[in-house]
């Protein structure tokens, strides 16, 4: 049985790690710690203005929230970008007993509508009324809103609490995204953020001398919590910018002497664009950290090379907190291609569901498969939910493991490798090939960029091959060119049918290949060419 767990001090095997009691309150706790010992050591920084917020102010600032949020229970959705008052927000409501729903800041207006009147908030906290689609208009009149203008005032002159604030566990609702199948809502407690952050702070021997920069969304569960919870945990600062900006990304990790920064591979292959290459690296810097998608092996070396900074894949889920797998620091090994090592979950690899060598569809045993084999990558932990929102999804939970869907397999060495997800399989003629080992060969082509592919159906086979490209800038790249490529590298039924290079591949709301409507294109193809051949039989 291959099971592989840490901490290694931890008896697990194959008994679910769901029974461990955690404790409320850290967040909190280690706030007031830094705001005594630390007052006025800086917390939070914004790359664009340089404005900061120390641990004394933050702590302040949180007590100032619950004044004007008012007593639990609340449900506060927020629109924000990242920014000092939306990594203040997420503590306040996670140490404050309240519901916390992070949404898109760009939404359109439908978005915004339907989102409202699916979660039903008490409170919004949005941009400054004609600045987005948020609007005050939207909302029932029970709900209020708060501007970021009018919350930023109020809390920069919050005055310093008189007495311990009490602890009240809280709790944010996430949209699992939608690139795999129909978007489902989970609910995380501080507590299982917490144990996720922990992971984090320790996989990363994060310390108070830390200052990490972070450009991703806080509206998904990257940010937040392995930027943010795992920073307040260390003692440690970050620095905050509302969004990616290629043109000035050195600059703030130079300015704000960052030393660790977390990125996605889509940020990696636009820095790799780039003609710059800072002439004061590595400098401070440790390491830069990469998640949310697949990290093409052939990026991370070119990575390394040109800056001279390990790059440290990591593997997360939303329904975990975020991470569940990372690759050691030097001068440990980390593998290009790898997740690294589970942290923090106990986790295996099964028997994918409707495989044909299990014993039915209603067989409730998990079957484990030997190093070396793909299968289905299974977690079991306190930060892991035992349920989405509304009964959905409830195959995915079995005898207190969690099946994430995703493909993979461990090395003899106990490092992870992910293959794939479940349903982007393609079955060509009842051989079943993952997209990644596609993806990964095309990658390493100079001129790619990113790559998705995808099954196209097909009468004779099922489903063949296709490959959705878009190319680095200034490079022009053919077909042929592609396909000769291709043939020389992978066997017959791997060698995509059919190129398709685009501008940008499209993209979900958290910034991720959205595949679905890779897949619902083909097979908007499929029927228009259906149609056409009826029409030429009539």
């Amino acid at each position: 049985m291959t099971t592989i767990s840490l901490p290694p001090t931890r008896n697990i095997g194959p008994t679910p790690l769901s029974r461990t009691v955690l404790t409320p309150g850290r967040l909190l706790a280690s706030l007031q710690h830094g705001a005594r010992q630390t007052p006025n050591k800086v917390l939070l920084i914004e790359a664009e203005s340089g404005k900061e917020l120390s641990y004394s102010q933050a702590l302040a600032g949180l007590a100032l929230l619950r004044q004007l949020f008012g007593p639990p229970p609340q449900r506060i959705m927020l629109a924000l970008p990242g920014s000092l008052l939306s990594g203040l927000i997420w503590l306040t409501a996670l140490s404050s007993g309240y519901d916390l729903i992070p949404v898109p800041p760009a939404a359109s207006a439908d978005e915004a509508r339907r989102l409202l009147a699916r979660q039903h908030p008490s409170l919004l906290c949005a941009a400054d009324e004609g600045e987005s689609a948020w609007s005050a208009r939207l909302l029932p009149s029970s709900a209020r809103l708060f501007t970021a203008s009018q919350l930023t005032a109020l809390v920069s002159h919050a005055p310093e609490p008189a007495r311990p604030l009490p602890v009240r566990e809280g709790r944010v609702y996430l949209s699992t995204s939608g690139s795999t199948g129909e978007p489902k809502w989970l609910a995380l407690s501080e507590r299982q953020i917490t144990w996720t952050a922990e992971q984090v702070r320790r996989s990363h021997a994060l310390t108070s001398a830390d200052r990490g920069l972070t450009t991703l969304p806080f509206f998904h569960i990257n940010a937040p919590v392995v930027s943010l919870c795992a920073s307040l945990l260390a003692g440690a600062s970050l620095i905050v910018a509302p969004r990616f900006s290629r043109r000035r990304f050195w600059s703030w990790v130079e300015r704000y002497e960052a030393t660790w920064i977390s990125v996605v591979p889509t940020i990696v292959a636009l820095l790799l664009e780039s003609e710059e290459c800072p002439a004061f690296l590595p400098g401070r810097l440790r390491f830069a950290r990469s998640a949310s998608a697949p990290l093409p092996p052939a990026n991370l070396r070119a990575f390394e090379e040109r800056f001279g900074i390990p790059l440290i894949e990591t593997y997360g889920l939303s329904e975990a907190g975020s991470q569940v797998a990372a690759n050691p620091l030097p001068p440990a090994l980390h593998k290009a291609g790898s997740v690294g090592r589970p942290t923090g979950v106990a986790m295996r690899i099964c028997l994918p569901r409707g495989d044909a060598r299990s014993q039915s569809q209603e067989d409730e045993e998990l079957y484990d498969l030997p190093p070396g084999e793909v299968g289905e990558i299974c977690i079991s932990g306190p930060n892991v939910i035992r349920a989405y929102e509304d009964g959905a999804g409830a195959s995915s939970f079995q005898n207190g493991w969690f099946r994430t869907g995703d493909l993979g397999y461990f090395d003899e060495d106990g490092y992870l490798f992910i293959k794939g997800r479940l349903r982007e399989v393609i079955n060509r003629g009842g051989e079943n090939i993952a997209p990644r080992e596609i993806e990964e060969t095309l990658q390493e082509h100079p001129a790619v960029r990113e790559v998705a592919v995808v099954g196209r159906p097909d009468p004779l086979y099922g489903e063949v091959v296709v490959a959705y490209l878009s190319l680095q800038e200034g490079r022009q790249l053919s077909v042929e060119e592609l396909r000769s490529y291709a043939r020389q590298r992978l066997s017959p039924p791997r060698v995509p049918v059919d190129y398709l290079i685009l501008p940008e591949l499209p993209r979900n709301a958290t910034g991720k290949i959205d595949r679905r409507l890779l897949r619902t294109r083909e097979q908007a193809r499929r029927e228009l060419q259906q149609i056409a051949r009826e029409e030429v039989r009539s």
